[in-house]
């Protein structure tokens, strides 16, 4: 295998095994990596359109359409209809939802300890520069700066 093949390759399966590692450690919550994102995201800017959440969700590409259906069939979002365009449905909570929100706080920190546990941080931050760099110029990119954007307004 070529240098830049194997290069590839690892960072796909680093992926991989980043999500496969956060599944089991939500596996208690009986949620995913990628269901966890979505109630996060909620916690903090509800009600959001399907479309909403979409641009702000690093895991999906697409319409998160079959995504949050799960959490619905789980009971722990649910939809209404938009207060200020009644052709527009939104996206809540439930209480069950709700409760859920610190324990993946609480697990988040354990898988983020866990990281910083085999990288110290300038490794990190090398990590962080090079990732930036890989991604600049799409649609990746695009989501991370919108979130960073949301999330730093929420906390101000």
């Amino acid at each position: 295998m070529e240098k830049i093949e194997l290069f590839r390759y690892l960072i796909k399966c680093a992926s991989r095994e980043g999500t496969n590692k956060y599944n089991q450690i939500l596996k208690p919550l009986g949620i995913t990596a990628n269901q966890s994102e979505v109630l996060l995201i909620l916690a903090s800017h509800e009600p959001l359109s399907l479309k909403e959440l979409g641009d702000l969700l690093i895991c999906e590409k697409k319409s998160p359409s079959r995504l949050v259906q799960k959490l619905v069939d789980k009971k722990l979002v649910y939809k209404s209809q938009s207060l200020d365009d009644s052709r527009k449905s939104v996206l809540h909570l439930t209480q069950e939802g709700r409760n859920l929100i610190p324990e993946i706080h609480q697990l988040e920190t354990v898988f983020n300890t866990t990281i910083s546990e085999i990288f110290d941080d300038t490794t990190i931050d090398s990590l962080i520069s090079f990732f930036e760099q890989y991604i600049k110029n799409t649609d990746s990119e695009l989501k991370i700066e919108l979130r960073n954007r949301v999330e730093k307004n929420f906390s101000d």
